[in-house]
C-alpha cells in the first residue's frame, strides 16, 4: 500500500510535528519512574550541565531523532543523560545506535531503556531477523497471521533457508519449499487425501522495491491436482461426507486466513541426509548403517523398493553428506517426524524449487512451486511503504515513519526495500533485516 491512506506531509518534516509534543517536557525524568515496558534505548551523551542536555536534544529532535532527558542523581550531582528513542529488543537499538552521527564527540551506544516518556515513539521497532545478502536470493511469502522470508545461496545452489514470524514467534525451517497445514494428520497409516491446506496463493503481490517473477512450473508431474492457481480439493476420507472433507470445511484455505487460524503443520520438500549429523567423526561403518536406516524407513513409508529410494540419492551443493529430496510432514516447529509422503529425483536439473518427483509417483504432498515474491537488496522502496496506520519512507540512513496522527520520527536505521503494512524489510550494510513494531 501507498501512503494515501494517512494524512497529507506538511512542509515542516525532520521532526518538527513530533518535536512539538516532545518539548512540552523536554523530558527530566527521574530514573526509576518508567512509564512504559520497553526494554532498550539508546544513549547519545551524558552531561552535568542541564541546558547543554536540553540543546543537544531539541538539536536531535529537529533532525528527526527522537530524544529526550534522563536525570539521575548521584554523590557528585545531579547526571543528565541525553538519549534517544525507543526499541522493542537489543538488536533494534545496536542497529540505530550505530548509525547515528556522534554528538558533542560522543558515540551513541544502546543502552538498558529507564524512565522513557510515554509519548517518545509510540511505536517501537523490533528485528525479528537479519541475514546477509551476497549472492542469496530474497523472498516474502504470507504466512498465517505473519509473514515467511526465504533466503536461498544459488552458487552452489541448496535448499532455501525459510523464517517463519507468527504472532512474534521467530522459527527457521531449511527446505527447498514449504506450505502450512491446518492440521498434522496421524501418523502413519492414515489416509491423508482429507487433510487441509491453508491457501497462500490469493494474497496480493507487495508493492515498491520488491519484484515478482514467475517461477517456472515444477518437471515430471503437476504440483496439485485441479485447475491452475486454485488449491486442490482433495476427496473426503473414508467415512466422511465431501462436503466435511474439503479444506474450507476443516479450517483451511481463505476461511481459516480470514479467521487468522494459526497453521498446526507443515509439508516441506526438503533434503533428508543418509548420514548422521555427526559424520565427520563417524566411521564408515556408522555411516552405512544409518544410510540404510534411513532407506528403509522411506521405502516403508512410499512403498518403494531400497534400491530405487537408493538411486536417488545426491549430494547437496556438489559436497557430502550424500541426501535424499523428500516431501515431509510436521509439526509447526519443522522438526524431523519422518513422515514422508513423496520423493523427489534430483537426477534431472535442480532449479530453485527443488528437483521434480520421482516419475510415476504420487504428486498429491508436493508442494506449489510459488517461492514468494522476490525482494531485491539494491533496490530502494522509491516512495512511501505501508498500509493503515503508518506508512516508511527513506530519509538518509534512515527510514522514518509516520502515524495516521501525523507524528513522524526516524524509526530504523537502513534503506527501506519492502513493507506489507505490518513488517518491512531494510538494507542495512551487508545484510538485510525484517522488523516489525511494537505498540508502547
Amino acid at each position: 500500500m501507498g501512503a494515501s491512506a494517512l494524512p497529507a506531509r506538511r512542509a515542516g518534516r525532520h521532526g518538527r510535528r513530533w518535536a512539538a509534543g516532545a518539548l512540552l517536557g523536554l523530558v527530566l525524568a527521574s530514573v526509576g519512574a518508567s512509564v512504559q515496558a520497553i526494554n532498550f534505548t539508546v544513549q547519545v551523551i551524558a552531561v552535568s550541565d542541564q541546558a547543554s542536555a536540553i540543546d543537544i536534544s531539541r538539536d536531535l529532535l529537529r533532525d528527526g531523532f527522537p530524544a529526550y532527558v534522563v536525570r539521575s542523581t548521584g554523590g557528585q550531582g545531579d547526571v543528565y543523560r541525553v538519549r534517544v528513542g525507543a526499541f522493542a529488543n537489543r538488536a533494534a537499538a545496536v542497529r540505530y545506535a550505530a548509525a547515528m552521527p556522534d554528538v558533542a564527540g560522543a558515540r551513541p551506544v544502546p543502552a538498558l531503556a529507564e524512565a522513557i516518556p510515554g509519548g517518545i515513539m509510540p511505536l517501537a521497532p523490533r528485528v525479528l531477523w537479519a541475514g546477509p545478502v551476497a549472492g542469496a536470493d530474497l523472498r516474502v511469502l504470507p504466512w498465517p497471521d505473519g509473514l515467511a522470508v526465504r533466503r536461498q545461496v544459488l552458487d552452489p545452489l541448496r535448499q532455501a533457508t525459510y523464517t517463519l514470524v507468527q504472532d512474534a514467534e521467530v522459527r527457521t525451517v531449511e527446505a527447498w519449499r514449504l506450505a502450512p497445514l491446518a492440521e498434522v494428520p496421524p501418523s502413519p497409516g492414515v489416509d491423508l487425501q482429507g487433510v487441509p491446506f491453508i491457501d497462500l496463493t490469493l494474497e496480493p503481490a507487495a508493492e515498491g522495491g520488491a519484484v515478482a517473477e514467475d517461477e517456472p512450473a515444477a518437471e515430471g508431474g503437476p504440483a496439485a491436482e485441479g485447475e491452475p492457481g486454485e488449491p486442490p480439493a482433495p476427496p473426503s476420507m473414508p467415512g466422511e461426507d465431501a462436503a466435511d472433507g474439503t479444506p474450507e470445511a476443516a479450517g483451511g484455505g481463505d476461511e481459516a486466513m480470514a479467521a487468522g487460524l494459526p497453521e498446526a503443520g507443515l509439508v516441506m520438500l526438503r533434503d533428508r541426509p543418509l548420514w548422521p549429523s555427526g559424520w565427520a567423526d563417524d566411521g564408515d561403518e556408522v555411516r552405512e548403517a544409518f544410510r540404510l536406516a534411513t532407506l528403509a524407513l522411506v521405502s516403508a513409508r512410499l512403498g518403494v523398493t531400497a534400491e530405487a529410494i537408493a538411486a536417488t540419492a545426491y549430494l547437496p551443493g556438489g559436497e557430502p553428506p550424500p541426501a535424499l529430496v523428500v516431501v515431509e510432514l510436521s509439526d509447526r516447529s519443522g522438526r524431523d517426524i519422518g513422515d514422508i509422503r513423496g520423493i523427489g529425483d534430483p537426477t534431472d536439473a535442480i532449479g530453485p524449487a527443488g528437483p521434480p518427483p520421482l516419475a510415476d509417483s504420487d504428486t498429491r504432498w508436493w508442494p506449489e512451486p510459488d517461492l514468494g515474491t522476490r525482494v531485491r537488496p539494491d533496490a530502494a522502496a522509491d516512495g512511501p511503504l505501508g498500509g493503515e496506520a503508518w506508512v516508511l519512507e527513506n530519509d538518509a540512513g534512515f527510514v522514518r515513519i509516520e502515524t495516521a496522527d501525523g507524528a513522524d520520527w526516524r524509526a530504523i536505521a537502513g534503506v527501506l526495500l519492502w513493507s506489507d503494512g505490518r513488517h518491512a524489510l531494510v538494507r542495512d550494510g551487508h545484510e538485510v533485516v525484517l522488523v516489525d513494531f511494537a505498540a508502547r
